[in-house]
């Protein structure tokens, strides 16, 4: 799991589409792309290529009804990136 927290850490900066898209659904679970474009106030058309690419890479699973999660857990996410400051 480390490895995959590092991975992302070091390939997605915090002010992209793709690290936000990775913290909401990390921090709130399983959700639609629709969904997370409401919650987070980022455009439907940004939000399904960050999806794409955050599957492509592994980060992200796509379920059977169509939600995305997160391959990180919340609590892992963020106590990698603040055990880096």
């Amino acid at each position: 799991m480390v490895e995959l927290i590092e991975k992302a850490t070091q390939e997605l900066k915090p002010d992209t589409a793709q690290f936000k898209v990775l913290a909401f659904l990390a921090f709130r679970g399983a959700c639609l792309p629709g969904a997370i474009s409401e919650d987070t106030g980022i455009a439907p058309g940004t939000v399904r290529p960050a999806l794409r690419s955050l599957l492509d890479k592994g980060y992200v699973r796509q379920q059977e009804d169509g939600t995305y999660r997160s391959a990180i857990p919340f609590t892992d996410f963020v106590s990698y990136v603040f055990s880096k400051k």
